[in-house]
């Protein structure tokens, strides 16, 4: 199990400005996801996807007063696709939660477990199925594949870590 961590970060938003983050501590729950490749059957369905899904992940080491955690997954390898490219979630938090397990959000569709909420869909072209989350599609070119995890207190991000999922 690889944990990943950035040591500060200097964050921006369109909502707010913090240049006094932190970084959060973020574990893939699943062995299949090493940071290295992504997982044979987690490639979007035009690539033989079977019920492909994000990771789900522990995040600790959240900020006191963070009320919700902000998931943007990006292909870094193609430009059209960084900054939420792939699609934008929120996890509530409980008061006071410093650690948490997110459950996995299944890709191609809007439908998402209790307590996420969709924040942008993924960008897609014509045709395409829509949803919140679009798994790796790339076609096994060897883009690679991060997820930028932002904590936040009401319109202020407080800290944001990216991790690799890995590449296809």
């Amino acid at each position: 199990m690889k944990v990943f961590t950035l040591k500060k970060v200097v964050a921006s938003s369109a909502l707010a400005l913090s240049t006094s983050t932190f970084a959060m501590d973020v574990t893939f729950n699943d062995k299949m996801w090493n940071a290295d490749h992504i997982p044979e059957g987690q490639q979007c369905l035009d690539y033989g996807g079977k019920s492909p899904a994000t990771p789900s992940m522990t995040v600790s080491n959240i900020p006191d007063g963070a009320d919700s955690l902000v998931f943007v997954y990006n292909d870094v390898s193609n430009k059209r696709m960084q900054k939420g490219g792939h699609g934008i979630v929120s996890y509530a938090l409980s008061e006071g939660k410093t650690s948490v397990e997110v459950p996995r959000v299944f890709g191609h569709t809007y439908e998402v477990p209790v307590g996420v909420e969709m924040v942008a869909e993924y960008r897609s072209r014509q045709g395409d199925i829509r949803g919140a989350y679009k798994p790796p599609c790339s076609g096994g070119k060897d883009h690679l594949y991060t997820i930028d995890v932002q904590s936040w207190q009401g319109d202020m991000m407080t800290a944001e870590t990216t991790i690799e999922m890995g590449r296809y």
